[in-house]
């Protein structure tokens, strides 16, 4: 994925908007509701194409299991690293049929815990840690978006996404003129060109980096 770059401001997309669609007054098209449908349209993006990754750090606490999420707004997490190791991910339901067969006070502990899951914003490692480690929970996750509040604030999409991003919110303009045709087409290019970046993004990783398909006599 490239690095990405955020320049683009609400004021940005409004402008955009109401040229496209005949109103640069704002007479039809008011901000307030631009500003509602750039939200509506930086969640789409989101949830559509994983794009705003980040990393947290935390200390290890000896004998604790339990770790809250990132302040951040967390949309998925996509790895654990113990101490540098990653662990794999598991359910809830594997974990505690696992405690209840070998360990039912959950008690086992260990230098490197091997397992982790997640539930109402808690991760859980086991088997709980032996030894303090600081930094030592390296947690990969994807963020959901930040709501603009003014039309000055940057957009939190990249500006590769910016053009997708006007066609949301004049898709929504169309739809409130009861221009339902216009509106349904702005809707279809907005769904393909976040097909065709995702699309690009899978190449680019697919480029830099080995696939290792598991083998089934590894389980």
């Amino acid at each position: 994925m490239p690095l990405e770059t955020f320049t683009f401001k609400g004021v940005d997309v409004s402008i955009r908007v109401k040229s496209q669609f005949g109103d640069l007054s704002g007479a039809q098209v008011s901000d307030e509701a631009i500003l509602r449908w750039i939200n509506d349209a930086q969640r789409e993006i989101v949830n559509s194409n994983f794009l705003l990754r980040d990393t947290k750090y935390t200390d290890i606490i000896t004998g604790q299991h339990d770790y809250p999420y990132p302040d951040d707004k967390v949309l998925a997490i996509e790895a654990v690293y113990i101490d540098g190791m990653p662990i794999q991910a598991v359910s809830i339901q594997q974990a505690r049929e696992f405690a209840l067969s070998r360990d039912p006070n959950f008690a086992r502990s260990t230098d490197t815990a091997a397992v982790w899951y997640e539930r109402a914003g808690v991760i859980t490692i086991y088997p709980k840690p032996a030894k303090d480690i600081p930094n030592g929970l390296k947690i990969e996750y994807l963020k959901n978006p930040v709501p603009l509040a003014l039309m000055t604030d940057t957009l939190t999409v990249p500006d590769r996404y910016f053009n997708e991003l006007v066609n949301y919110v004049l898709a929504q303009a169309m739809e409130m003129d009861e221009n339902f045709a216009a509106a349904t087409y702005k809707l279809s290019q907005f769904r393909d060109g976040l097909n065709r970046l995702a699309y690009k993004d899978n190449m680019n990783q697919t480029d830099l980096y080995f696939t290792i398909t598991p083998d089934a006599e590894d389980y």
